[in-house]
């Protein structure tokens, strides 16, 4: 059986106990539409025939728990709305196919639950907000930017009908859309021919499940982590007061709101069985022959613990090789095919409107931490022939093009063809080769400049679509995050997705000299502890912070260590007022007015001796400047020491001034081994 049709049944039998609906409050009649063209529900009211059944369904639906309104009276109001309506025959269609398995009474509208009602509503629409646009089937990618109104990602499968030769758009592999780009006042109608139903399994059960998966399905149960990959949502969070409100600050520079949801997301990449066949691998034995060969698990962060590596058959022992071997393949975090990596503002890309008509001039990067004991990391590598994992590459010094690639790293396909790829509580992806642990991946791949976005440390704001999700600022309560163990209640943590000055997300702007374009603006009194991604090997690192300096910041002191109650103080308190012109460097001198190499070499040396340096050559703001060119665009050598592979590290971060109103601002950190900040090849000014 296809996976399409195991987890149509599994969802069914989900629709009645699961609903994930955002929180929109009830709809202000001033703001229904006072124009003549036709709304959204007038569309579905003059075409009976074809939308009845869904029409009746909306007059059952409220948008929240908090809303007394209507879904029918939402979309006859202002907004931008993608809907992917179900004709009567689609309606039907899923209504029997409830009624078999027995989760409805009797195969009719009559007889559905408000939950049935509320999947099959909010499954079919996404709703972009007051500053968004509704989608058109030109902007349609394999995975929507924005997820639906049950917080589930929408993907896209694009085919050619072998009869007709004209071009087929399936929603969710299955809904196929009969007609498209019905324009109305407040958005898009695609009409689909299934009601859309995505799958309630978690994702080590799609994997386990899915034909072409079987392998490492089975690898999944044999080393328990199958069994651990089940969570989805802190239920309690949704009951707190705070979740999904809006806030704002009281001098009325940001406004935002908080996550409507907590939830704990996973990602997995996954060999096909063909590749374990090409690399002759068909059973754990020859997989443990495979990983003996190729694997470097008696590293460092093996050999922090103590044991040594497991060759037996106690697979669930993280100690265990193919234990090892399988947890390298998994992130705690809900990594998309958009947001494993990020086009923002990377030299060459930004064209006026960012996150639009991608260039890919050079390639962009994240990495992430894998789970289990044994801390280690995977380099997810953008191209413009694709994403790649541990992908080494060799740049151009002028312009930072990539000109080789001596590890060409492993291909990640965003879709696995006909199979949902797209679970409860994250994503799976196909990749083209055995991805393992070697050498050459600390001491190769990783082995450079690690910068690192904040934003990838927490995966919880990753998996609640706030990342560069520009409807809102964000602000997230003081145990929202796990990598973040303590934070003062006095703190306030707000993440600024990129629009510009004051009033945060509703502001007009793109131009500030921040890594990947966001930030994170914290005030208050704070006081937060975070848990730092672990280094590749055990060597002398600087850790360096990123830094858009102005008057408004304050002062922190730094703390870094391995017991997060009791971190020792690293230096005197970070002043993140002090731009690249002021009296410990001497009167700002930018590049073009340096002039020759030498003059810029010298000049960068004098800023590293008072532990300043440039920004990165690497990002270019819509203000045509590089992160070098603006004064205030700094780097701080915070660190400077040994890191031990594998070990666990946390910076803390103290406001030492009594001013509520300072901004501590956090966008990048990057960890730097000596062999590139002191090593025989200059470092790179990108």
């Amino acid at each position: 059986m296809k996976i399409r049709n195991i987890f149509l049944a599994l969802s069914i039998l989900a629709t009645s106990c699961i609903s994930f609906n955002s929180c929109k409050e009830d709809i202000d009649e001033s703001d229904l539409y006072t124009f003549t063209g036709e709304m959204m529900i007038d569309h579905f009211v003059n075409h009976p025939d074809t939308f009845s059944s869904y029409l009746q369904i909306l007059q059952k639906v409220h948008p929240s728990k908090r809303s007394s309104s209507t879904m029918h009276e939402l979309l006859s109001a202002r907004g931008h709305y993608t809907c992917f309506a179900p004709t009567n025959e689609a309606i039907d269609l899923y209504l029997d196919s409830l009624y078999q398995i027995g989760q409805i009474t009797a195969p009719d509208l009559s007889a559905i639950t408000d939950s049935v009602a509320e999947a099959i509503v909010f499954n079919s629409l996404i709703d972009t907000g007051d500053d968004g646009l509704a989608y058109a089937s030109t902007e349609f990618d394999s995975i929507m930017p924005t997820n639906n109104m049950n917080d589930r990602p929408i993907t896209m499968r694009f085919d050619n009908n072998e009869a007709t030769g004209i071009p087929e758009v399936y929603v969710n592999i299955y809904s196929h859309i009969i007609e498209k780009d019905i324009e109305v006042e407040n958005g898009y109608i695609h009409v689909i021919d299934h009601v859309i139903s995505p799958s309630n399994a978690t994702v080590s059960d799609m994997v386990s499940a899915t034909e072409n998966t079987q392998f490492f399905g089975d690898l999944l149960e044999l080393t328990g982590w199958g069994d651990k990959l089940h969570d989805f949502r802190d239920f309690t969070y949704d009951d707190w007061d705070l979740a999904g409100t809006t806030y704002a600050d009281a001098n009325g520079d940001f406004s935002g709101k908080y996550p409507d949801h907590r939830d704990t997301k996973y990602t997995i990449f996954v060999e096909t069985d063909d590749v374990y066949e090409r690399a002759g691998i068909t059973d754990v034995e020859s997989l443990k022959k495979y990983i003996r060969e190729h694997a470097y698990y008696n590293d460092d962060a093996s050999k922090l613990f103590g044991e040594e590596i497991s060759w037996g058959d106690d697979y669930e022992n993280e100690n265990n090789a193919v234990n090892q071997f399988v947890a390298y393949h998994i992130v705690k975090c809900g990594l998309t095919p958009v947001n494993m990596v990020t086009w923002s503002n990377e030299r060459g890309y930004y064209n006026g409107e960012l996150n639009k008509n991608r260039r890919h001039n050079v390639n962009v990067w994240e990495y992430w931490e894998t789970i289990g004991k044994h801390r280690r990391m995977i380099k997810i590598t953008g191209t413009k022939n694709g994403k790649r994992i541990n992908r080494q590459s060799i740049y151009k010094s002028d312009t930072y093009q990539e000109t080789s690639a001596p590890i060409e790293g492993i291909l990640i396909h965003d879709n696995n063809g006909e199979y949902l790829n797209t679970a409860l509580n994250g994503w799976y992806f196909p990749i083209d080769d055995i991805l393992i642990w070697t050498e050459d991946v600390p001491n190769k791949v990783l082995n450079e400049r690690m910068r690192i976005d904040i934003c990838s440390m927490l995966p919880e704001l990753m998996n609640a679509g706030c990342r560069l999700n520009r409807t809102n600022s964000w602000r997230f309560p003081y145990n929202y995050f796990e990598n973040i163990p303590s934070m003062s209640e006095q703190t306030e943590f707000n993440y600024l997705p990129n629009k510009g000055g004051a009033g945060g997300a509703t502001a007009s702007g793109g131009t500030w000299m921040n890594y990947q374009s966001d930030e994170f603006n914290i005030r208050g009194i704070y006081d937060f502890v975070l848990k730092l991604p672990p280094v590749p090997y055990t060597g002398t690192y600087e850790i360096r912070y990123g830094i858009n300096a102005n008057g408004n910041r304050g002062m922190a002191q730094i703390y870094l260590g391995t017991n997060p109650k009791n971190l020792p103080a690293i230096g005197i308190p970070l002043d993140l007022r002090i731009t690249g012109d002021n009296n410990i460097v001497g009167p700002w001198k930018s590049d073009t007015a340096l002039g020759s190499s030498d003059a810029i070499d010298e000049f960068d040396k004098q800023m590293r001796n008072n532990g300043f340096m440039k920004g990165p050559k690497y990002f270019y703001p819509g203000s045509g400047q590089s992160g070098r060119d603006g004064r205030d665009c700094l780097r701080r050598v915070i660190f400077t020491g040994d890191l031990r592979a594998g070990q666990t590290y946390y910076v803390r971060f103290k406001s030492v001034l009594d001013d509520t109103n300072t901004q501590f601002f956090f966008d990048y950190l990057e960890f730097v081994p000596k062999i590139i900040y002191n090593g025989p090849i200059a470092e790179d000014k990108w």
